[in-house]
């Protein structure tokens, strides 16, 4: 018996939502034909050609100049992001990212900090600097001081400052 063939007496003899409940009608021949069929299409690996591959320098640098970023890029790909931001870091165009890109590196986002024990004022020229400064993690004041908002570390006030 083909598995069309299976697939069609099962449709004939139970119904079209026997699918959903094949389990049910494990007595017949076709259901068993058709069981063993999912379960050779679910333990299908993916063969090394079918993954996908981080595109070449040319065609990372045209993408990189045309205004995509790295997640663009990987979804286009189908590899993950950190793949084409390694690549991007080997064919030494990570620079260019930069440069297309300065918002990723917040090179613009200019932060006052405001000491609220003692009044004195400090200004940094990026969040990177002033997360240093303060011996904060990477990224941590990106997303606290969006939208106007302060961030206190210890007696210090934290904002981005309006240009």
């Amino acid at each position: 018996m083909r598995f069309v063939e299976a697939v069609n007496l099962i449709e004939k003899k139970y119904g079209a939502q026997a699918f959903d409940h094949l389990g049910d009608y494990a007595e017949s021949e076709a259901a068993q034909m058709i069981l063993e069929e999912q379960k050779r299409s679910i333990t299908k690996t993916k063969k090394k050609g079918e993954r996908g591959k981080s595109p070449g320098a040319a065609a990372l640098r045209s993408m990189i100049e045309n205004g995509y970023t790295y997640t663009e890029i990987a979804l286009t790909a189908g590899v993950a992001p950190g793949t084409i931001g390694r690549k991007s870091e080997r064919c030494g165009l990570r620079e260019l990212y930069c440069k297309m890109h300065p918002r990723v590196r917040r090179l613009d986002v200019k932060v006052l900090c405001v000491n609220r024990s003692t009044g004195e004022q400090v200004e940094f020229k990026t969040l990177s600097a002033a997360e240093r400064a303060f011996g904060l993690p990477r990224c941590a004041l990106s997303g606290r001081t969006k939208n106007g908002r302060t961030f206190v570390h210890g007696d210090w006030e934290i904002r981005r400052k309006i240009k």
